[in-house]
């Protein structure tokens, strides 16, 4: 199946995708299928807030807007003061947010990531066409984005995947020598990026890895290839820094791998999960697709799929990224299959699937923006009502919370609310939510840190052992229920208010 990239294998390798992924004008009814896919996608993504980390970064954003500062903030509503000058790393991302959310209220999180989506597809869809046939583009959209539908939350990281998008092209085309883009639009590219979501460290490691790959390919020819490729990681990486937190952002994969060994999205991907299906779906495909071929692959295509394969297992979080990258080695493989050749389709063919295209659109559209305009924002959010509740109890409250329901307290609980621990987990750092999670089974010094915290409240989940025993055991009461949280409160607590 493959080679040591001999020349000859190369050349005709590069030759052969360049001739499948040659872009024609015509429309194909491939290219409905895509249109389809991508508004039963963008369909799917339609509903209330569910990120739970949401509501905090929209308040980081209102601070950095009132403040002009990206450090220090959220302060506020926290009790763990150990990280007071944390430094936010998506700044542009929480002012786009907030802002969102100023002028739409929280039904703007809906159409911000409705927008996101549909820019996704859209530039997914453009990149593979131009790269593999209509048929081969479709069937890899539809494998790419279809398991990632859960990962389609109002989170910076979304914008991350749009970015994704254009990296993934143009690694690609690094690999396998087509036009590359120029410095420049690398570099402004990877400026932006770098201000949305810390994701940006992957256009240098991308660029990088292209380079690597075909110098291990020990083609002659490719050697201009891999000059490019040490010029765009440079550029990549320089362009990167160019933001509040400077180098420092180089570190964030470390910054965040090291305190984020509780949190399950940064969990190892193990190969039955759902969202895992695209990627080894994807994968299959393109072996398959490799093993058929009568010419010999080069290396540096085979290392290219095996290092983000590794990278996608690395964290459950990788999937979807790694998916996205490998969409153009995938597409254009597949395309070199005769049944996914160009269908070339009369004119009166090509008006009927012009009109029936835009009248899919039309109404997909419509119905999208129709069920995001009816649909309540915080319908899913919790615990919103023992939130509610809390913002009527005047001045300070001190309350001991469960990690996922920081962000709902904090953006609801009223401006004396206080939190032991929330989703910003670079700022606490993994000791201590270590410390946290074994607190709320009742193990470690989970009576020390209640100590430490000296809440007034406690905001955890019903079902967990912490909520029993402080009820049972230990003299706090039971406010009220709201779903799967329970609000108790210290013996020796404030007064609540008649409500």
């Amino acid at each position: 199946m493959t080679s040591t990239g001999a020349t000859p294998a190369a050349q005709a390798q590069r030759e052969e995708t360049e001739s499948a992924s040659k872009p024609r004008r015509h429309l194909e009814p491939a290219h409905l299928v895509i249109l389809l896919v991508g508004l039963a996608i963008t369909a799917l993504s339609v509903g209330p807030l569910t990120e739970i980390d949401s509501y905090w970064h929209v308040l980081v954003g209102n601070e950095i807007l009132s403040d002009h500062r990206i450090s220090g903030v959220g302060n506020a509503w926290s009790l763990y003061t150990a990280g007071n000058n944390w430094a936010t790393s998506q700044w542009a991302s929480e002012v786009i947010m907030a802002l969102a959310v100023k002028w739409f209220g929280w039904s703007g999180l809906m159409w911000l990531r409705t927008v996101l989506v549909a820019a996704l597809l859209g530039l997914l869809a453009r990149s593979l066409l131009t790269r593999a046939t209509p048929r081969a583009a479709a069937l890899v959209v539809a494998i790419v984005m279809i398991p990632a539908v859960p990962s389609m939350q109002e989170r910076p990281m979304l914008a991350s995947f749009v970015f994704l998008v254009w990296l993934s092209g143009a690694a690609y085309d690094v690999l396998v020598g087509r036009r590359t883009p120029p410095w420049w639009q690398v570099g402004l590219l990877v400026v932006i990026w770098a201000n949305l979501h810390g994701l940006w460290v992957l256009a240098p490691a991308a660029f990088a890895l292209a380079g690597l790959c075909l110098a291990i390919d020990r083609d002659p020819a490719s050697r201009p290839r891999v000059r490019t490729a040490l010029v765009l990681t440079g550029v990549a990486g320089v362009a990167g820094c160019l933001t509040p937190l400077g180098p420092k952002g180089l570190l964030l994969p470390f910054t965040f791998s090291s305190a984020t060994a509780q949190i399950s999205e940064w969990q190892r991907t193990t190969p039955w999960a759902a969202g895992v299906a695209g990627l080894l779906l994807l994968s299959a495909i393109l072996i398959g697709t490799w093993a058929r071929q009568d010419r010999a692959i080069p290396w540096s295509h085979v290392l290219y799929w095996g290092a983000w394969t590794l990278f996608a297992f690395l964290a459950f979080r990788n999937v979807v990224p790694a998916t996205l990258m490998l969409a153009p080695l995938a597409a254009a493989a597949v395309s070199r299959q005769p049944r996914f050749a160009r269908s070339p389709v009369g004119a009166p063919e090509q008006q009927a699937i012009l009109v029936v295209g835009l009248l899919f659109a039309v109404i997909g559209a419509s119905w999208i923006a129709i069920q995001t305009a009816r649909t309540d924002p915080l319908e899913k959010s919790e615990p919103l009502v023992i939130a509610r509740a809390l913002a009527d109890i005047p001045g300070e409250k001190r309350v001991f919370n469960g990690y996922n329901s920081a962000g709902v307290l904090a953006a609801f609980g009223g401006d004396g609310i206080k939190l032991a621990i929330d989703g910003r987990s670079d700022r606490f750092g993994g000791d201590y939510i270590a410390r946290y999670v074994d607190a709320m089974d009742l193990t470690g010094d989970w009576q020390q840190l209640i100590n430490d915290v000296d809440p007034d409240y406690a905001v955890i989940a019903s079902d967990n052992a912490l909520a029993h025993e402080l009820a049972t055991h230990q003299g706090w009461t039971l406010v009220m229920t709201d779903r799967h949280y329970s609000l108790l409160k210290a013996p020796a607590g404030p007064p609540l208010p008649n409500r």
